[in-house]
């Protein structure tokens, strides 16, 4: 039987966590010259499963890349269990939302207005996240079917 990578085997882990969670997530592994990453892209579940997720993930970070000084510095490692260099936890929960209304909604230029304030698309999200607070998903497909007079996406 072939032996998984660390990186594979932080992803598997991830992923039945995540699902233990209710979250339903995209995981992939990666192995490279001086190093490895795992990628998780969160599409569906609550707020709470996914920040429980990403303080659960640190444990497989080994470190942190240090931009200004361009080194690697391993700040976490640890002999018993599996770890990775790299380790991105992704919210996609809203694009998936978008998409599943309209999945064009990228190929063209959109006009994301909030009343009569036309805004960057995850500022108008951010607007429906404020108000809607933990039940933003909600206010988001309503918003995405038109049901809220305040939140428009109109042709640019």
């Amino acid at each position: 039987m072939k032996k998984l990578s660390k990186a594979a085997q932080v992803s598997k882990l991830l992923k039945a966590k995540a699902k233990s969670l209710g979250l339903e997530v995209r995981a992939s592994s990666k192995n490279f010259s001086g190093g490895n990453s795992v990628d998780i892209k969160v599409l569906k579940g609550s707020d709470k499963s996914f920040n429980e997720l990403k303080e659960y993930s640190s444990q497989f970070k080994e470190g942190k890349f240090d931009g200004m000084n361009d080194i690697y510095e391993y700040t976490n490692s640890r002999d018993d269990i599996p770890q990775t260099k790299y380790l991105f936890i992704d919210d996609d929960r809203a694009a998936q939302i978008i998409e599943y209304f309209d999945e064009n909604i990228w190929k063209t230029e959109k006009k994301w207005m909030w009343f009569d304030n036309q805004l960057a698309w995850y500022e108008w999200l951010k607007e429906i996240k404020k108000e809607y607070q933990s039940n933003w998903q909600e206010g988001l497909k309503k918003a995405m079917q038109g049901k809220i007079e305040k939140y428009k996406i109109l042709e640019a």
